[in-house]
């Protein structure tokens, strides 16, 4: 009996950990992918550095995605099959006042309304960063949709690996709460080095995780995951396409 039950918490300590240990894995594939493409490159489509730098490693970013959804779903199929889909992007919410997520709201309202309040947020501390290189906005039409098929991808990508990787294996192993902690963190973390980058950066990263990872475990789908980071990483995406146009 204490064999069995000692096999039986082993057993829960690795459905634990695996999900973690492999989004980690993922995590750091990525940064290396990032920092490998800084000096080499595996094709050129584009005379400019950001639109080659940008295909590149969305490519690879795709690559690391699809081993991901491999993982997911081997780790839990059952619950693979409820996530991996757009879900009820009407179903009901959870409330938390400080982000004035209410219970009566329902998803279809708080996304929208999310969808606006943190892509303003986001349009505006861009702008600010972007507005200090005098760049020349008008090159934004140029190549918008660079930008748009950039986003889809990174957005597509990163809450494959970051949300139904963590929410879908670790659902009934632990309260929604600790799952959207650690989705918060295992994105935040990375964003370290990212765009905006610093402590600020971080934070910013792990809130919308928390929030990304809670619209997922409430409707049982990414729809609103993924609309809400599409419509972030465009305006993020836009932003760093200036600055590069610039620094060229």
């Amino acid at each position: 009996m204490q064999k069995t039950k000692k096999i039986n918490i082993d057993t829960m300590k690795l459905k634990l950990i695996t999900p973690i240990a492999l989004v980690i894995v993922y995590t750091i594939s990525i940064m290396l992918i990032g920092s490998f493409l800084k000096n080499t490159k595996l094709f050129t489509i584009s005379i400019n550095n950001f639109i080659n730098f940008q295909a590149n490693y969305q490519l690879l970013l795709l690559l690391v995605a699809v081993i991901s959804i491999t993982s997911t779903y081997l780790l839990n199929k059952t619950n693979f099959v409820n996530y991996f889909s757009l879900g009820n992007i009407a179903a009901p919410t959870q409330a938390i006042k400080y982000f004035g997520i209410k219970a009566t709201d329902g998803w279809l309202k708080t996304g929208i309304s999310l969808s606006v309040f943190i892509n303003v947020g986001t349009a505006f501390f861009m702008y600010i960063s972007v507005k200090q290189q005098n760049v020349a906005w008008v090159q934004l039409y140029s190549r918008i949709y660079w930008i748009l098929l950039f986003s889809v991808t990174n957005s597509f990508a990163e809450e494959i690996i970051f949300r139904l990787g963590i929410v879908s294996p670790l659902k009934n192993l632990l309260s929604p709460y600790t799952i959207l902690i650690i989705s918060a963190v295992l994105f935040g973390l990375p964003h370290l080095a990212g765009m905006p980058s610093g402590i600020i950066g971080a934070i910013m990263a792990g809130i919308l995780g928390f929030i990304l990872a809670k619209s997922m475990v409430e409707t049982n789908g990414f729809f609103w995951a993924w609309f809400i980071h599409f419509l972030q990483d465009v305006i993020i995406f836009g932003a760093m396409y200036l600055i590069a146009d610039k620094a060229n």
